[in-house]
């Protein structure tokens, strides 16, 4: 990856022609699929981990982005990603029995500034915006032992909104004279700052009972690839 950047900024610097900001390609439209190999990249994962709760799992992402140059080092954007995955749960065990169907959904919208410090291609980039996470609980789950007596035969949808910040740093590369055809890699981290209950307090207020193996599930859901966590971005798009 390390080569590849390199050959970019390369290619970037022999192709890129230096302009005037009057002059200069101000609007950038980008897709970035970088939510899409997380999506796809969340089943396996999950089901490397534990091979009962990565039954038919199942992911997809997708981002999208407008970027505007006010100044020459300066630019604002607006960002939509959107995130879901499925996988299932089936375990027959002394204390426990459970059929679930599990799906997660999330999306955000996000207000981006970035700095170009050398003025066209490396940004620094932060970031303020809003996201929601939803699963969907179909199916059915027995717990007995261990202090816990949990029991859900339903379906099921709580929701969590949250306020969400974040930095990154990237390169744009554009390969025309004065926009054209772009790619955009970046590499950063995004934190989620919850609002209201959280999703392990509204299942146990729906089954009335504990949760706590529950809760530590989506904490990792939450903090490390739904919400927050490391985030690795590929965008492609047109800059005109």
């Amino acid at each position: 990856m390390l080569m590849a950047l390199g050959l970019l900024v390369l290619t970037g610097g022999i192709i890129f022609a230096q302009t005037d900001f009057q002059s200069m390609a101000k609007n950038t439209f980008t897709v970035d699929i970088g939510p899409t190999i997380v999506g796809l990249a969340v089943g396996p994962a999950i089901k490397a981990v534990d091979a009962d709760l990565g039954n038919n799992a199942t992911g997809f992402g997708i981002g999208a982005q407008y970027e505007r140059q006010i100044t020459k080092s300066f630019s604002a954007a607006a960002r939509f990603a959107y995130l879901t995955a499925g996988l299932g749960l089936d375990v027959k065990e002394s204390g426990a029995n459970a059929n679930l169907q599990i799906d997660l959904t999330s999306f955000s919208v996000e207000g981006h500034a970035r700095f170009y410090p050398f003025g066209d291609t490396f940004f620094l980039d932060g970031m303020l915006g809003y996201a929601k996470l939803t699963p969907s609980l179909k199916g059915t789950v027995a717990l007995s032992g261990f202090g816990q007596n949990f029991v859900f035969h339903d379906s099921y949808s709580p929701s969590r909104n949250y306020f969400k910040l974040g930095a990154k740093l990237g390169w744009r590369f554009c390969f025309g004279s004065n926009g054209g055809f772009t790619f955009e890699p970046s590499f950063g981290y995004s934190h989620g700052i919850g609002l209201g209950d959280s999703i392990e307090k509204q299942v146990a207020n729906k089954v009335n009972g504990e949760a706590s193996d529950f809760d530590d599930a989506f904490k990792y859901i939450e903090n490390l690839v739904f919400i927050g966590g490391p985030r690795l971005s590929l965008a492609f798009g047109w800059r005109l």
